[in-house]
């Protein structure tokens, strides 16, 4: 800042001193001009004693604090009149051209303007001297203030850079305190935020919502873990028990052998099944896709062909499907099309009880292709609605755990639809039946 200033002081200095110079030889070369019209013009046979007589006039074009002379060839002052400015120390020059020269070895600073004047009868030179006392004061004076003020403006500046600087620092300070007290406390803290939109409130409203979404993500990832170990625990715990009772004396009795062997197989199947469903969920979620360009899908025909394997898995089942006229697009995979519809499906299947008739109905509206999944079967509890497609939710966990479902079907459809800007919404009453409709954007099609 000093350096600013005491730069931009001097360029201002610089520039003022030049310009009045400058000023003051205009002034003068006008006034040369003047009296070399003057001659030229009413005297064209000017002789030494014209000029002396002349001295009247020439008192009319000098100013105050300045000094004409005319000069003869030998370097003697023929003429010479001041306002207010006494017998200069500066010797006579004789001069071809017009020259300008600053003398300061004298006690009153002079600007003086020599240029040669010839007519019939004389030769010689025109010496303007005018003093600069007035423009050393004045530049003295611009200055003064100009130091003054960078001065000034450096102290103002100090002062305000403190003032500054320790709000800024201090809102810098608390969001460190903050995250001194997150590496003691938990990701609970947050960063006090104040009404002022600056860019320090805006970096602490940003640094809390992460802290938001990083809590988000740890709970769930929290959850998670505590949610698959308590699935990985039961089956793992009946295959030991197994294990334990065949060691015992159960392989030398070939039905409890028998019995054994399958129950494990089962339960390293639901493993299996288990393991399987965590990586496509881990997949949907992480967004491991493969490329980022989709190619359209046909939507009827991948729901037909859907519908065709489930009537030969489910033979007890009436697959119906009411699909709007017209051909839609939509630009998802269709292996992950197919899997979201089969995860919609085989959970309609699970808990279609009694009525075993699942519709698919699919139709467009709005620029959006909408695709429901209706069953007959046991509904959901409105409490459970909002819970269904989170990971190893459960509305009813006794019958869930009867049908063999992990819980992470739903979680695992809700992800991709998601994750091909889709949305999901479910429509259920216990005892009537549920209804998924998922609703895609409309694609073009690829021909």
């Amino acid at each position: 800042m000093f350096i600013l200033f005491l730069s931009y002081s001097i360029l201002q200095y610089m520039i003022i001193e030049h310009r009045t110079l400058n000023y003051e030889k205009e002034n003068m070369n006008h006034q040369l001009d003047e009296i070399l019209t003057f001659i030229e013009s009413n005297h064209q046979h000017l002789t030494v004693d014209e000029i002396k007589q002349s001295e009247n006039d020439f008192s009319i074009i000098n100013e105050e604090d300045q000094l004409i002379r005319i000069i003869d060839q030998k370097g003697t002052i023929v003429m010479d009149v001041t306002e207010d400015l006494h017998e200069a120390e500066v010797l006579p020059v004789l001069v071809n051209s017009k020259e300008f020269e600053i003398v300061r070895n004298s006690e009153d600073p002079l600007l003086i303007l020599r240029a040669p004047v010839v007519t019939d009868e004389f030769a010689g030179t025109i010496e303007i001297i005018r003093s600069m006392e007035m423009i050393d004061d004045f530049i003295d004076n611009i200055f003064f203030v100009l130091i003054t003020g960078g001065v000034g403006g450096l102290l103002l500046s100090f002062l305000g850079g403190t003032f500054l600087s320790r709000q800024l620092l201090s809102n810098v300070r608390v969001i460190t305190d903050t995250m001194q007290q997150i590496k003691v406390n938990g990701l609970q803290e947050r960063v006090p935020t104040y009404e002022t939109n600056d860019e320090i409130a805006q970096l602490g409203k940003l640094f809390n919502e992460l802290m938001d979404d990083l809590e988000e993500s740890f709970i769930q990832q929290k959850q998670f873990v505590e949610d698959a170990s308590h699935e990985l625990r039961t089956p793992l715990a009946i295959i030991h028990g197994h294990l334990s009772l065949l060691n015992r004396w159960g392989k030398d009795d070939p039905e409890v052998l028998n019995k054994s062997l399958h129950s494990s197989l089962k339960e390293v199947e639901r493993l299996i099944k288990l393991v399987q469903e965590l990586l496509e969920l881990s997949k949907a979620e992480t967004g491991t896709m493969g490329p980022t360009e989709v190619n359209p899908v046909h939507v009827v025909q991948l729901i037909q062909s859907v519908k065709h394997n489930f009537e030969l898995l489910h033979p007890d089942f009436m697959f119906t499907t009411h699909i709007e006229k017209g051909t839609q697009y939509v630009a998802v995979p269709p292996r992950h099309l197919e899997q979201i519809l089969i995860i919609l499906l085989d959970n309609a299947v699970k808990f279609s009880v009694v009525e075993k008739n699942v519709v698919i109905a699919c139709f467009a509206e709005n620029e959006t292709v909408h695709i429901q999944v209706i069953d007959k079967g046991i509904g959901i509890s409105k409490q459970d609605i909002p819970y269904v497609l989170n990971r190893f939710y459960r509305a009813d966990k006794a019958r869930s755990s009867k049908q063999g479902g992990q819980g992470l079907g739903l979680a695992i459809a809700k992800r991709w639809i998601e994750k091909y800007k889709g949305t999901i919404h479910i429509d259920s009453e216990e005892g009537k039946g549920t209804t998924f409709t998922m609703t895609f954007p409309i694609a073009k099609s690829p021909f």
